[in-house]
């Protein structure tokens, strides 16, 4: 088992959400989710990274599959997408998907039985929002509020990360979401709502 890799960031794919790490001459592929693609993004090409991992295989039957590496800013992260790979039928793919809110936002979301926000993750309907609350209501205590950001960079990112996710699921590309959502968010930093901001990357040409 793979459990972190730590080299220089090489390029990350924010429509595929992809990162390549260069350690010691061997590249690795690491999928990872939207708002920790930003993360790594705004380090910057060539910088020094930490990556913990969680090795799988996607498609096929056990053994049979492609190896793959899902990466996480942190072990609580990785312990969260571990409790949503419990989910029916979520796969290591769908749930990385998933992770596109603060791990805080959707534990809470599963806490309270919020359908709504957990509606507006990639790839999760109304029936796989009711299969996260059912597996996972009672386990999302370690994953409320406990990020490693604080104040007004906390609230910020969260923003950012809930109107990408808006864009998204509106047809957007990760890519166009990121740019977009950044300088709307570098020339208007009073917005504070998920739908003024998003009106506002709409109005901006």
């Amino acid at each position: 088992m793979i459990r972190f890799v730590r080299g220089e960031l090489v390029s990350v794919d924010v429509d595929e959400n992809i990162a390549i790490v260069d350690v010691a001459g061997v590249g690795y592929e690491i999928n990872v989710s939207p708002p920790f693609a930003q993360k790594l993004i705004e380090r910057g090409q060539g910088t020094q990274v930490k990556i913990h991992t969680y090795h799988c295989e996607r498609g096929g039957a056990a053994g049979s599959g492609t190896p793959m590496l899902v990466g996480f800013d942190s072990e609580l992260e990785r312990s969260f997408f571990e409790e949503l790979l419990t989910v029916h039928q979520l796969g290591p793919v769908g749930a990385c998907k998933a992770m596109a809110l603060p791990i805080s936002t959707i534990a809470k979301a599963i806490s309270i039985g919020d359908e709504t926000t957990l509606k507006r993750l990639p790839g999760v309907g109304k029936q796989r929002a009711r299969d996260m609350i059912s597996k996972l209501q009672d386990r999302m205590g370690p994953y409320m509020g406990r990020e490693p950001m604080a104040g007004k960079r906390a609230a910020a990112d969260d923003l950012t990360a809930e109107a990408m996710a808006v864009l998204t699921q509106l047809g957007m590309s990760q890519g166009e979401a990121i740019e977009r959502v950044s300088a709307v968010r570098e020339a208007q930093p009073e917005i504070e709502e998920v739908d003024e901001l998003v009106r506002a990357v709409f109005r901006r040409k």
